[in-house]
């Protein structure tokens, strides 16, 4: 079992800017020394969710604060860049990072942030398909050209090319059945998003195996990580008492986003029934302790030692984990609360499942 971290930025009201950057770069450098195998990383754009826009920058600043960890985006989000600068700073990356370098990869969901930039949300799977294709020809280090319907490339030789062979690997983060099959189709690996229950994880792998076995492709053979909100806490009690309004906290940021009407706090009128992911739906304002059971009991690894170890072996079971991503910083969590369970969970969690 692999166990790595996640660290989205997040910008709770109640700290400054700078101090968002160095405590994640802290836990994140931190990972290393203290045995994870790999940190990950969230690009979000115009939101307190995240506000660590420019992922590939935090990508730099971690690999030349580390030598051994491997350092995964999770992900980019193709339709915000030319397909060309991403060949070009993901073999940089790959590069400077001594081959530690992991490419989750997704052509993004908030409305918000394709309105914000100009683009069209609706064709959104072309243009990321396209750029795929585009930046793995770049990394042949042969000359090329490209005539799509998004992107006319001329003849052109891109450099430099990654070092690890025939490049970094790929991740595609797959949340339709759409996506799940094509993933699986062309033979790529898919990330799972921190917000879907077990049950749901069951049947979009069981869509994806079932794609990958119909196109002649072992999609079983692939890792595919799991990415879950984590706190080890030193008593149940307090890891559920610490942990759930830092949790409610952030889905309640995550239901305002692109919203004007949620900008002094309350959460807007069309976002009152917060839906994960549009299949469970629950009022945040009028039953958050029923949100919060459906939480822990379908979401997240919330508990104490003992706890984060039987559920983590429940996941095994049921979708055989193999890899684990933990996001143990979320909501508003003060840091020192998000140091100490990324402590307990690779000393006292993590040794279970070697």
């Amino acid at each position: 079992m692999k166990f790595s971290t996640f660290n989205p930025m997040q910008w709770p009201r109640d700290a400054c800017q700078e101090q968002v950057y160095a405590n994640e770069l802290s836990q994140l450098t931190a990972a290393e020394s203290q045995g994870y195998d790999g940190a990950w990383l969230a690009e979000q754009h115009f939101s307190r969710s995240g506000i660590g826009p420019s992922i590939h920058l935090t990508a730099a600043t971690l690999a030349a604060r580390t030598s051994r960890i491997r350092i995964g985006t999770a992900v980019t989000i193709l339709p915000g860049f030319h397909p060309l600068r991403l060949a070009e700073e993901i073999a940089m990356l790959d590069i400077m990072s001594g081959g530690r370098f992991d490419w989750g990869v997704g052509r993004g969901y908030p409305g918000h942030e394709f309105d914000s930039f100009g683009q069209q949300i609706e064709s959104s799977p072309l243009v990321f398909r396209e750029q795929l294709e585009i930046v793995l020809r770049a990394w042949t280090g042969k000359r090329f050209s490209y005539d799509g319907e998004f992107f006319q490339i001329p003849e052109i030789e891109c450099l430099p090319t990654p070092v690890q062979d025939p490049h970094p690997p790929i991740w595609i983060t797959a949340l339709s059945p759409a996506t799940l099959e094509w993933a699986a189709q062309n033979d790529y690996p898919m990330l799972t998003d921190p917000f879907s229950p077990t049950h749901r994880i069951e049947k979009n792998r069981t869509v994806y195996f079932e794609a990958g076995q119909a196109a002649g492709v072992d999609s079983r053979r692939h890792e595919l990580p799991v990415l879950r909100q984590v706190y080890v806490g030193e008593t149940m009690a307090k890891a559920r008492e610490q942990a759930g309004p830092a949790l409610l906290a952030y889905h309640r940021s995550l239901a305002r986003v692109g919203s004007a009407a949620g900008a002094e706090g309350e959460i807007p009128e069309d976002c009152s029934f917060y839906r994960i992911f549009g299949e469970d739906e629950f009022n945040l304002d009028k039953d958050p302790a029923g949100f919060l059971d459906f939480l822990f009991e379908n979401c997240t690894i919330v508990g104490d030692e003992a706890y984060c170890r039987a559920k983590i072996g429940e996941l095994q079971e049921r979708i055989g984990l193999t890899h684990l991503i933990g996001w143990q910083n979320f909501g508003d969590l003060p840091h020192e609360a998000s140091m100490a369970s990324q402590r307990r969970l690779i000393e006292k969690v993590a040794p279970s499942f070697a």
